[in-house]
């Protein structure tokens, strides 16, 4: 069975190296089992109207990365949010922001990153929990959703996410001098995923039979 860290144990592997959380801007930002992430400055937002629907065979038909590329830009507005200024989440809106930190996580953890309660009890939640994956490096993609009935004032550097680290029984020990890792590795800034990647023998055949509009 995995193991949380302890505040602890996370704080002597950051002062050893063996993980990344750069920067920490206060220490109240490790709690008893968790690190809390702070907001970046830069949000990404569905365009409205950009797209009839979302469907994964329009990367198939557009499978480079320039074509990719142009389809995210089409799907996603993007807002640079300086220090100084904010972001008003309205309800129902979802928007992408990365974190302000940047992490490496060992090939022998996982982190799971949640919403603070704080924030949560207000109607802001992180979409769906993120799961970041042994030998990660980058930003950390948060997908925030405004499930209350007021907007929300979001400003970069909140503390609005927090991420847990577990041990795992086994680690692939090779992925550390390979680096080999998923689409998001080294992500720099908030980006769509690959919708159809390892999918496509399923997506040509659901396409060719479709019978509904």
């Amino acid at each position: 069975m995995c193991a949380a860290l302890s505040k602890s144990s996370i704080a002597k592997r950051i002062s050893d190296g063996n993980l990344v959380i750069s920067p920490l801007l206060d220490h109240r930002q490790l709690g008893p089992t968790t690190v809390d992430l702070r907001m970046g400055t830069v949000a990404l937002m569905s365009r409205a109207g950009a797209q009839s629907h979302v469907d994964p065979h329009d990367y198939l038909l557009n499978n480079t990365s320039h074509a990719n590329a142009e389809i995210r830009q089409q799907k996603h507005e993007r807002f640079d949010i300086p220090f100084t200024r904010s972001f008003l989440l309205h309800p129902g809106s979802l928007i992408l922001v990365p974190t302000l930190e940047w992490v490496v996580i060992p090939s022998d953890l996982q982190g799971v990153v949640t919403a603070r309660s704080s924030w949560a009890r207000e109607g802001l939640n992180i979409a769906t929990a993120t799961i970041v994956n042994p030998g990660y490096r980058g930003i950390i993609t948060l997908e925030l959703a405004n499930f209350g009935e007021v907007p929300i004032r979001l400003y970069p550097g909140l503390r609005i996410a927090q991420i847990a680290f577990y041990s795992l029984d086994q680690h692939d020990k090779q992925k550390d001098a390979s680096g080999l890792q998923g689409q998001f590795d080294m992500s720099f800034e908030p980006k769509a995923g690959e919708l159809a990647d390892k999918d496509e023998p399923f997506i040509k055949v659901a396409k060719q039979s479709a019978s509904g509009p």
